[in-house]
């Protein structure tokens, strides 16, 4: 029976790729375990082909979602280590409920031992822990002390669990400082059943939904309001969780935020938006607590705002998990907690840590010191890191005898911040490889949170590949990762999801969804970035075309050389710089502009920027327009494509790097609503589009070229500007300059004009706050009127006529010394709000309520 579910080609091989230990598919008979049959059955039942065609379609969904990518990692080393795995690991329904009890009773546990540390104490007076345990943890802030909630400090807890080969579950680290990756897991679960959803519905599994439905119940019954702001604070994007932090955010509707982006006042929390300050009901913290308040705690800190100790002394529960929770994940903890759920719960533990012994302890070290050769030292306290980068600790057989003597002086100096481990070992489940299943190690984390109900145990997780040789933690130095299915014996209810929220919790709403000051400065950038992308591949190709094609141009290339020039120089750009970029021939500016190592507008390096601006506002994007963007992720094929190919191959690029950008902008126009996240995202587009008009105007005209040349370059301006059907549409004339410049510099119905360009800046200036109040004009109201003005008032009868070109230079060079600086005006106004900034704003929104 086994071979005809499983299937001769998949199993056979698996049974002969054992080497013994506990095997999660395979009994010890060798037949396999009964939850895992329906899985097999529908794998078996898939060609080979469409078997590999899913492997793939998960690799390039992880990269479309975003979980590869690191926006601070270097952009030539590729995409980034995260694969998930075709194959889940498969709970049954009887061994979850097991490990769903023993899990919450840890959570029980842990909440109650902080409730005592940062309380009464008692734990410590009365002997079941050693207050140097506590005391010598980087992770107890005094600050803190007396200010945890009653109960309920502990809303969030996660475990890494391996099986040894004994059959039984060892816990190998606890996380109590964060979400610990949930959102990770999420994402995973999110790509595995969009690619084996048939596999994962005929397996009978438990869907996640229902839990983070219970999660978003009980944190907007713990916030005190029903309609309440909640945000989840987050280190930045440097971090290495920062995309768990992003998903998880958006998936169940809470502000994503930085500590820059908050404020305290009064004995509460405001986040700072274009419209003033914003109160906050409630923090999730993803931020380490240490970091959280400089004020109070590490004056170097500052992933939360100054003061936010002082205000959770007022309000305990604004921020989950309690500032201080990280305390209860120190690994010496681990030898304590039997007594300790005797003493607290009145239960026996029901899941253990792996053996483990607190060096601080001098019966411990003893202990170790006999046994030095076959044990694992690892730092008490580390703190919770993107599931995967678990540090591995220095196992005491691969050292020197000088490293042996080093370790040996740091236990006795430091043991009381240090533990000794054994090594469990881990049990194996299969992958998919070349076509067949594989046995490979593996650990899980698995996931806790308080509702409503109590705590309840997220039917699933994140099973990651380990390597046993190395680890005693969730540590998976290539990635590797995989869904965690929990079967059910009974039907699965109606799927739900919190993508699509029940009709009676919908509510009707037309206000501007807030935006933070930040993620406004991100919007404006990635407005810049697109039309910078778009002008650096329109004068590429139209530069190409003069070489490289029979039916291009057969002039011009005087033309186009100066706008190549121009782009590959700017203001920090020395003499000898200029001198270099001046002296490569054609085919040499052509490819530097691709992919120069040192200019800053490059293709590769403008790219490499968008992708990542849209990475971090990403939140604000349709999953559609952030997919268009996935074609310029560093290191994908048409980034690598593009360097390497011949010119050619480069026009075919350049036109599919075009076609995505205008798709994104159609995207974005038709989707995005008119909200002041919409105005700022227009208003990057619009100064740069300005900016790159007025400086190929320059190049070209100034000083005045022959009239051939001058052909040429208007031949050329009104191909980057899109502008040449418009052109030939209203004169049966060849360019002339006057005609062209009406065109590009005062025609208000040309969306390529310039004119165009800040009238449409200068309009959504006025949509955002203090647009059109005051007395007095605003810095950016200034210069945008500024610009605007000299441009309608331009003569250009005067300006075509003039032999010298003086006046056009005059009114081009303004241009392009007025919008860097009307850039820095609107971001002093929006992006880097001061105290009388906030305050003003803060009193035109109350009294606008």
């Amino acid at each position: 029976m086994s071979s005809m579910v499983s299937g001769p080609d998949l199993l056979n091989a698996y049974r002969l790729s054992q080497t013994g230990g506990y095997d999660e598919l395979l009994d010890g008979d060798g037949a396999p375990r009964r939850h895992w049959l329906p899985f097999l059955k529908e794998l078996n039942a898939l060609p080979e082909a469409d078997r590999a065609a899913r492997a793939l379609r998960l690799d390039r969904r992880v990269r479309e979602t975003g979980i590869a990518y690191d926006v601070f990692a270097d952009p030539t080393l590729g995409s980034q280590q995260w694969q998930l795995d075709l194959v889940p690991i498969v709970f049954s329904s009887a061994e979850w409920r097991w490990l769903e009890a023993a899990l919450i009773q840890r959570a029980e546990l842990f909440d109650a031992v902080l409730n005592d540390l940062y309380g009464d104490q008692h734990l410590l007076r009365d002997g079941h822990l050693p207050p140097e345990l506590v005391f010598s943890d980087s992770a107890y802030l005094r600050a803190c002390q007396g200010v945890l909630p009653h109960s309920g400090g502990l809303r969030f807890y996660a475990a890494d669990l391996a099986r040894g080969a004994d059959g039984q579950w060892r816990i190998i680290d606890s996380h109590a400082e964060t979400l610990a990756g949930a959102g990770f897991a999420l994402a995973n679960r999110m790509v595995h059943t969009h690619v084996a959803g048939d596999l994962f519905n005929a397996s009978n599994a438990v869907r996640l939904a229902p839990y983070f439905q219970d999660v978003q119940a009980a944190l907007t019954q713990h916030s005190g309001r029903d309609n309440a702001r909640i945000a989840l604070l987050t280190p930045g994007a440097h971090h290495e969780d920062y995309f768990s932090h992003a998903y998880i955010a958006r998936y169940l509707g809470y502000l994503l935020v930085e500590g820059a982006d908050l404020r305290t006042r009064g004995g509460q929390v405001f986040l700072k938006t274009l419209e003033g300050l914003k109160e906050i009901d409630l923090i999730v913290r993803c931020v380490d607590g240490r970091a959280s308040d400089p004020l109070e705690l590490d004056p170097s800190g500052y992933d939360g705002p100054s003061g936010l100790v002082r205000t959770c002394r007022r309000s305990p529960g604004l921020v989950v998990n309690a500032i201080g929770s990280a305390l209860v994940q120190n690994r010496a903890l681990g030898p304590y907690l039997p007594k300790l759920a005797k003493h607290l719960l009145g239960e026996d533990l029901a899941l253990h840590d792996a053996p483990r012994w607190w060096l601080g302890c001098e019966k411990s070290r003893r202990h170790v010191a006999e046994r030095f050769d076959q044990l694992v030292i690892r730092k008490a306290q580390e703190g919770t890191g993107r599931p995967g980068q678990a540090a591995l600790g220095q196992d005491t057989r691969s050292m020197s005898d000088a490293e042996r003597d080093l370790l040996k002086r740091e236990i006795a100096l430091h043991g009381a911040r240090l533990v000794a481990e054994e090594k469990i070992g881990f049990s194996k489940a299969p992958v998919y490889a070349n076509g067949s299943l594989a046995p490979q190690p593996f650990a899980v984390r698995m996931f806790v949170a308080r509702t409503q109900a109590g705590y309840v145990a997220m039917p699933g997780g994140l099973a990651m590949t380990i390597d046993p040789d190395r680890a005693v933690a969730l540590s998976a130095p290539d990635g590797h990762t995989r869904d965690v299915w929990v079967l059910s014996d009974a039907e699965q209810a109606h799927h739900v999801s919190l993508w699509r929220p029940a009709l009676e919790t919908a509510r009707v709403q037309r206000a501007q969804r807030v935006i933070q000051s930040r993620v406004a400065d991100d919007l404006f950038w990635l407005g810049r970035y697109t039309e910078r992308a778009d002008w650096t591949m329109r004068v590429l190709r139209s530069a190409l075309r003069r070489v490289a094609e029979d039916s291009g141009p057969e002039a011009g290339t005087v033309a186009a050389r100066k706008c190549l020039q121009v782009l590959l120089t700017d203001d920090d750009s020395t003499a000898a710089d200029r001198a270099r970029i001046a002296g490569l021939d054609y085919d040499g500016l052509c490819a530097k502009l691709v992919r120069g190592g040192g200019a800053t507008r490059t293709l590769e390096r403008t790219m490499q920027r968008l992708y990542k601006v849209a990475h971090l506002a990403r939140d604000r994007l349709s999953l559609e327009a952030f997919q268009t963007l996935s074609r310029f992720r560093p290191g994908d094929t048409w980034a690598a494509s593009l360097a390497s190919a011949r010119p050619g191959g480069v026009l075919d690029l350049l036109d599919e790097g075009l076609a995505s950008i205008s798709a994104f902008n159609g995207l974005m126009h038709e989707n995005m609503t008119r909200n002041f996240g919409w105005s700022i995202l227009d208003m990057g587009r619009r100064l740069e589009r300005a900016y790159n008009l007025s400086e190929a105007m320059m190049a070209l005209f100034i000083p005045a070229p022959d009239a051939e040349e001058e052909q040429n370059s208007l031949m050329l301006l009104l191909e980057l500007a899109d502008s040449f059907i418009t052109y030939r549409s209203r004169y049966r004339l060849d360019p002339m300059l006057p005609l062209v410049l009406d065109l590009l510099l005062l025609d208000d119905t040309n969306p390529r004009s310039l004119c165009y360009q800040l009238a449409a800046f200068s309009r959504q200036l006025e949509t955002l706050p203090e647009g059109k109040q005051g007395v007095s004009l605003t810095e950016d109201r200034r210069v945008i009127l500024a610009l605007l003005t000299s441009i309608r008032l331009a003569d250009i009868e005067r300006i075509a006529s003039e032999p010298s070109r003086a006046t056009l230079q005059k009114l081009l060079g303004e241009q392009l010394l007025l919008l860097p600086e009307l850039s820095d005006a609107v971001a002093r106004h929006y992006f880097n709000l001061t105290d009388d900034a906030l305050h003003r704003a803060h009193l035109r929104s109350e009294s606008a309520s």
